[in-house]
């Protein structure tokens, strides 16, 4: 891997951490809105908000450590095809 993939996939580890801490201390508050049910609702959206959040970020990082699953076969092929033209490393 390259630095520019490793910062990336580092950065959006940080950001899932972050957002992770986020959605977890959201819930522990979510007693103090039970009585009301107009703030229960507010609530209940930034909930999910939330945890679109944490799903976007998730996905995201899979993404970005997908090319390097996806290279490998690419690699193969130029391995197997340089050893077909008789073309050592």
């Amino acid at each position: 891997m390259n630095s520019s993939r490793d910062q990336q996939i580092e950065a959006l580890q940080a950001a899932l951490r972050v957002a992770c801490e986020n959605e977890n201390s959201w819930k522990e508050i979510s007693a103090e809105f039970s009585a009301d049910a107009e703030r229960m609702e507010q609530w209940t959206g930034t909930a999910r908000l939330r945890r679109l959040e944490v799903e976007r970020i998730e996905a995201l990082l899979a993404g970005a450590a997908e090319p390097c699953v996806l290279s490998q076969p690419v690699c193969s092929e130029t391995v197997e095809a340089k050893n077909r033209m008789g073309v050592t490393a």
